[in-house]
């Protein structure tokens, strides 16, 4: 012990700068110089020690662990800590976060010691208290820990988390299994695989995964591929057809393309082959051609441009003769006449369809007489 005491409030306030430089840790023989120049400059007092040696150092610095009254835990002999997350001093933790998961889907704790300079006795207790700041997300995923980019990592960098870096690899929603391993790049990729299976966010297609993240893009492609093969079939139908003749027509062409809908059915994951279709189907609706809109109200689906042109085709035909002589008629009387005439059109291959037909044509037609009036 030193001839005079220890100024434990100037060396907490050394000590704990130092710490925070390094994410809460300090490591008294790594910057012993460090401690004892910046005391030496700082203690004036003749009732206070004047100097420290590294022994007197660590000494102060266990026997203010052990009071209350201070805010610094001892991690075991010359080691100490100052949480950054309790103080709100997280310097430079996150922006460091960020740049290990920058190029990498998945880390080990030895990826994280190294990117904090920590001793391999210190790796598990950072990485625990990086998980209780919900920083980094724990990969459950065989006798190792793995982690990734956690919730409020995210929301504070903008970083992808796991389901975002899955859909970023992704191509057309799909990602083979050689780029997932390269993505993964750990020891353990098959049981890193095996997480995600379970988790839901990939489903297994022989060789390649689903991204559930990227389902959309999923849809996409398939409607692309799909396409000629759907405008065919309304077209046969007469541009309308039931809602559930729709979805049949879709599933049914998806599984001609690919076997997705039965690795989905067979998955076990919280995503149904509805939910591919779904996907395909939003596509549709809101690609600019072909247009598929779906009538929920009168569970039809129709393609939407060429019916406009058909019922305005219609519409013309049948109140072009009733139009040629308007003298000694009357708009109600010439809506009356035609109205016979629409409803014997079979214009479609389904009665719901053409009971929707009908109506729309009817509502030109009239809108037609109307103008002439």
């Amino acid at each position: 012990m030193p001839l005079r005491p220890v100024d434990r409030d100037v060396l907490e306030d050394i000590s704990q700068d130092i710490a925070q430089d390094n994410y809460g840790f300090l490591y008294v023989d790594r910057v012993r110089d460090q401690l004892k120049d910046q005391y030496e400059s700082r203690e004036k007092s003749k009732l206070k020690a004047p100097t420290l040696s590294t022994s007197e150092t660590k000494e102060a610095l266990r026997e203010m662990a052990e009071d209350e009254n201070y805010s610094i835990e001892r991690i075991r002999s010359g080691v100490f800590y100052w949480d950054p997350f309790g103080t709100g001093t997280r310097t430079g933790i996150t922006e460091r976060l960020k740049g290990v998961f920058r190029n990498q889907m998945v880390v080990t704790t030895e990826d994280l010691r190294k990117a904090f300079d920590l001793a391999h006795e210190d790796a598990e207790f950072f990485a625990n208290g990086l998980r209780r700041q919900d920083l980094v997300m724990r990969i459950a995923a065989g006798s190792r820990e793995y982690y990734s980019v956690g919730r409020r990592l995210k929301e504070e960098t903008g970083e992808d988390d796991l389901e975002g870096k899955l859909k970023r690899r992704s191509v057309h929603g799909k990602i083979s299994h050689d780029q997932l391993e390269e993505a993964i790049s750990v020891a353990a990729t098959s049981d890193v695989i095996g997480y995600l299976q379970g988790e839901g966010l990939i489903i297994d297609m022989d060789g390649e995964y689903l991204v559930r993240a990227a389902l959309d893009e999923f849809g996409k492609q398939t409607a692309a591929d799909l396409a000629d093969d759907v405008v065919s079939a309304f077209e046969d139908a007469g541009h309308v057809m039931p809602l559930r003749e729709y979805e049949t027509l879709l599933e049914s062409e998806i599984d001609v393309r690919s076997n997705v809908l039965a690795h989905v059915r067979s998955s076990g994951a919280d995503l149904s082959q509805d939910d591919v279709i779904s996907a395909v189907r939003e596509e549709f609706a809101t690609d600019d051609e072909p247009t598929i809109e779906v009538l929920d109200s009168r569970n039809l689906a129709v393609h939407r441009e060429p019916l406009e042109a058909q019922v305005e085709s219609h519409a013309t035909e049948l109140t072009r003769p009733v139009l040629r002589d308007t003298t000694a008629a009357t708009a109600d009387s010439l809506k009356s006449e035609i109205r016979d005439d629409i409803e014997e059109l079979h214009v479609t291959t389904s009665d719901e369809g053409n009971a929707y037909v009908r109506k729309q044509i009817r509502e030109r037609a009239e809108e037609l007489i109307d103008e002439e009036y």
